[in-house]
């Protein structure tokens, strides 16, 4: 075991201790979570914007009347793979919206209970319909929500948009994922976490059982040299494969950012950036940095082209890539598809050889986090003082060794 497994397993262990045995709770949250603020702040003080501004509604849509919005965190395949992210929170909207702002979004409906809706020009994932509910349900992403408001103290006082009630689909991680680094903001004062492998009441799992399930993911032998990692979207449209780092071969803004005595993982981290958040729709974005020539488009074999280049008609045969430019400089990359997030790629000259990978694409062996693929930095988030989830952030600066 390396140091930094037993670093992981120890931190993972001394966060089991913290939880494990707590007294347990209510199963639910109350519909607003503002026992927990002194002060509470209105949620119609806020607003709900995607990246390029096209879809745009007021704060009085969300139907929770305060911050923080309780939201359990739904780590499903299809949300991880529709979005990019690894953290998906949505929260629930008093109706749908209105046939003017759905007329501008992709809709990507894979099960007849199941819609999904994104910005059609930048790509944010915005709303999840169920219509086979009793009455229509809607829920916006979380990290659409803009707080705002006519007094500059009203804005400053939502440290969190989302308080964390729990999650979801556990077992489709295969390795328990980031959940460990938030079991201190998880769930109402003094309760355990609810934590479920499959739908919410379905197999409660424990810390443990977290621990047992990133132990036995951990086994996963490394990749060969000439192995490539699978990274796709929900419906196919991007479908793309990644080789394994190789440190002494990597260009220097990739291999900058690895470490000499980890050769073959490519660095991984989240950012907080407020144009990351409003493009993916969740407030902390999962990215990892790789070489432009080793993301392989499955389809041709052939490197993924970027930059002015990928706008050139037939670039990328086969992939349903749409990109939305957040600066003149910048091209951020989605599934037209199902409007999956999976790239950032600027052409500063800094980083004009890297690309961002959203991990959430990424089908590693052993589950979500690709730690046989991407190291993780710990307790580093990218602009973490923008995230609109500030308890998160902390979490992650603080516990981000376990990642």
């Amino acid at each position: 075991m390396t140091s930094h497994q037993y670093m992981y397993y120890l931190t993972f262990a001394i966060l089991a201790a913290m939880h494990y045995g707590s007294p347990h709770l209510s199963s639910k949250l109350p519909l607003s979570a503002s026992h927990i603020m002194s002060n509470p702040i209105p949620s119609s003080s806020a607003h709900l914007t995607c990246l390029c501004g096209q879809i745009s509604l007021p704060g009085t849509s969300l139907a929770n009347p305060t911050f923080p919005l309780p939201s359990t965190i739904c780590h499903c395949n299809p949300c991880r793979y529709t979005s990019g992210g690894l953290l998906p929170a949505f929260a629930p909207l008093k109706s749908a919206p209105s046939p003017e702002v759905q007329a501008k979004l992709g809709k990507y409906q894979f099960t007849p209970s199941c819609v999904r809706y994104f910005c059609k020009k930048c790509g944010c994932q915005c709303f999840v319909e169920h219509p086979q509910a009793a009455e229509d349900e809607w829920f916006c992403t979380t990290g659409m929500v803009e707080v705002s408001g006519n007094e500059k103290e009203k804005a400053e006082g939502v440290k969190d948009v989302v308080q964390l009630a729990g999650h979801v689909y556990i077992d489709d991680l295969r390795d328990g994922g980031v959940i460990p680094v938030f079991l201190p903001i998880t769930g109402a004062s003094a309760s355990e976490p609810e934590l479920y492998a499959e739908k919410h009441g379905t197999r409660p799992l424990n810390p443990v059982d977290l621990d047992n399930i990133a132990q036995t993911s951990g086994q996963h032998a490394p990749p060969g040299p000439e192995q490539q990692l699978e990274a796709r979207c929900h419906c196919g449209g991007l479908d793309l494969r990644i080789k394994r780092a190789e440190y002494d071969d990597e260009p220097e803004d990739v291999s900058s950012l690895m470490e000499k005595e980890d050769p073959h993982r490519y660095l991984a981290r989240f950012c907080a950036c407020r144009s990351c958040r409003l493009s993916m729709g969740f407030s902390l974005c999962p990215w990892t940095y790789v070489a432009l020539s080793s993301v392989i488009n499955t389809k041709t074999s052939q490197p993924v082209v970027f930059g002015a280049d990928a706008e050139k008609e037939g670039a990328n045969e086969g992939l349903k890539l749409q990109h939305h430019h957040s600066r003149d400089d910048v091209w951020r990359s989605f599934c037209g598809g199902c409007g999956a997030s999976v790239f950032y790629y600027t052409c500063d000259e800094s980083r004009r050889s890297v690309v961002d990978v959203a991990v959430g694409i990424l089908r590693a062996e052993s589950g979500s986090l690709a730690r046989e693929w991407v190291r993780w930095s710990d307790g580093e988030v990218s602009y973490g003082d923008e995230g609109t989830d500030q308890s998160q952030v902390q979490c992650l600066e603080e516990h981000g060794r376990i990642v």
